[in-house]
């Protein structure tokens, strides 16, 4: 027993050795020899040649009928799911590199989305939103999404919600199968959405260059940002959550910071108004434009030199990129255009080290699936949860709540201390001076520790006063008992009774 408990423990210890070891906590970025060089301009052949052979496989080009195409991929960034105008949605393990299951709907699909994993995912089509599973079967359709143009899957709740052509926002619990809110935006048609990875807000975009941030606890929205003069065609969200990039039909990228709303930089695209946009693990910006036969890559949002971008590629045929999105945990852009899917490779995009526990393993088995749909379930967050603020308590413990009482308590008598102090009146020089007056009238609404305690006070004494008045007539009552004179009461008695009130 001794001998197997010594055995495993020399196991872990070669297990974290070899994991601090190898453990990458900087990405390789392509880098220019001299000054004139510039990244951009490496081609995609010149990567591919340069990086080991497990990346170079990442580059590939699927030609595919019935585009333009979308792309999304799960959390896990092993299957990539492809969204077809044409009508058809197809999912592609990106391991193997071959596709999975291929559903032909006959309709225009807008949008598609992954579910809480790759064995489900929702169509947006031309009159409801569809739920197929990885056979290629319908699941379910959900008729209460009446034509549906944008989706985003929220995994830590269950919810999956879905934009309108009429301009409602409703939020659906794939859990249990229920719609959870429905919200009139009341400003038509979106153009974008977009999910705050840590707070579950969602950003929506409308023609008039306002950007709504939305929750399915709140019926108006949380706040409105002006951020373009024409429509909000495309937004992204950061991984932390920090920054917004939104690209108007002005031709403008901006970067915003979502804490306090500020424009931290603004860029005039070549290829005017952007189609999409997205946020790499690292920072990355990718942008694709409908008037330009390319994509571009910005190495950061935040650096002073983001106007010059890090790498472009330019699609075969002069097709216009419709759709692109970062792969999770590897260097690679997939770009969806209308003859198909371009895979590139863009060096340090992604992050190496991915979380096991919070269902991101690319390589877990069957039963490390089903065990991470388990384990989400049981730490499901109820919508309440989620606020523009909503990020910084979830995961924390519960205080207990007569001590949140106390503080709370305590900020409030240090409140009223600050009105407690002296107010010099006005002198005015004719007339009658009213602001002594106004300022009592004033004071008499700050509850404060000594007005509580007059109240209480004032209280028990109504209260001891009506008891004994209670006490003395039941008293003078038990006295009297029987030998109480009978009612001789008059029609002149209540001359009497008059008298006496006065």
């Amino acid at each position: 027993m001794r001998k197997q408990r010594r055995r495993d423990a020399a196991v872990r210890t070669t297990y974290n050795e070899a994991a601090a070891h190898y453990e990458a906590h900087e990405s390789g970025l392509l880098e220019a020899e001299s000054k004139t060089e510039r990244t951009h301009k490496v081609k995609q052949e010149q990567i591919a040649g340069a990086v080991s052979r497990n990346s170079a496989v990442n580059a590939w080009k699927h030609p595919l009928t019935l585009g333009p195409y979308g792309v999304s991929f799960s959390r896990t960034g092993r299957h990539a799911l492809l969204a077809g105008h044409g009508g058809r949605a197809a999912v592609l393990d990106l391991h193997a590199n071959a596709p999975k299951c291929e559903v032909v709907a006959g309709e225009c699909v807008r949008a598609a989305v992954f579910l809480h994993d790759e064995t489900m995912f929702a169509c947006a089509q031309k009159k409801y939103v569809y739920v197929y599973d990885d056979s290629g079967a319908e699941v379910h359709r959900m008729k209460q999404h009446l034509e549906p143009e944008h989706l985003s899957f929220l995994p830590f709740h269950f919810l999956l919600a879905s934009m309108g052509h009429s301009g409602y926002l409703k939020y659906h619990d794939v859990s249990t199968g229920t719609l959870v809110s429905e919200h009139a935006t009341r400003l038509g048609s979106a153009h974008s959405l977009a999910q705050n990875p840590q707070s579950g807000v969602l950003d929506v975009g409308h023609g008039n260059g306002v950007v709504t941030l939305w929750s399915p606890a709140s019926p108006q929205p949380l706040a409105r940002v002006l951020a373009h003069r024409g429509g909000v065609a495309a937004l992204a969200h950061s991984a932390c959550g920090t920054y917004l990039a939104t690209g108007g039909v002005d031709g403008l990228l901006k970067i915003w910071d979502a804490r306090t709303f500020r424009t931290l930089r603004e860029t005039r695209l070549k290829g005017r108004a952007p189609t999409s946009l997205d946020f790499s693990q690292r920072g990355m910006l990718a942008v694709a434009c409908a008037h330009s036969n390319g994509v571009e890559v910005y190495e950061s949002a935040t650096k002073a030199k983001a106007c010059a971008p890090y790498l472009s590629h330019a699609l075969a045929g002069g097709v216009a990129a419709c759709a692109a999105r970062f792969r999770p945990f590897e260097d690679a852009l997939l770009v969806g255009h209308a003859r198909g899917v371009d895979s590139i490779l863009v060096p340090g995009s992604a992050e190496a080290n991915y979380d096991a526990l919070e269902g991101e393993n690319p390589f877990r088995t069957k039963n490390q699936r089903k065990t991470a749909v388990v384990r989400g379930l049981l730490d499901k967050l109820p919508p309440e949860t989620i606020a523009l603020a909503g990020a910084d308590f979830v995961g924390q413990v519960e205080r207990d709540p007569e001590a949140a009482k106390k503080d709370k308590r305590a900020l409030e008598d240090a409140a009223n201390a600050k009105l407690e102090q002296k107010i010099r009146d006005k002198k005015k020089t004719r007339g009658r001076s009213k602001l002594k007056a106004k300022l009592k009238k004033r004071l008499k609404n700050v509850i404060s520790k000594e007005t509580n305690m007059l109240r209480d006070k004032v209280a028990d004494e109504a209260r001891e006063k009506k008891r004994k008045r209670k006490a003395g007539g039941d008293g003078a009552a038990a006295a009297a008992g029987d030998d109480a004179p009978a009612d001789t009461s008059t029609a002149l008695d209540r001359l009497f009774s008059r008298a006496k009130k006065r």
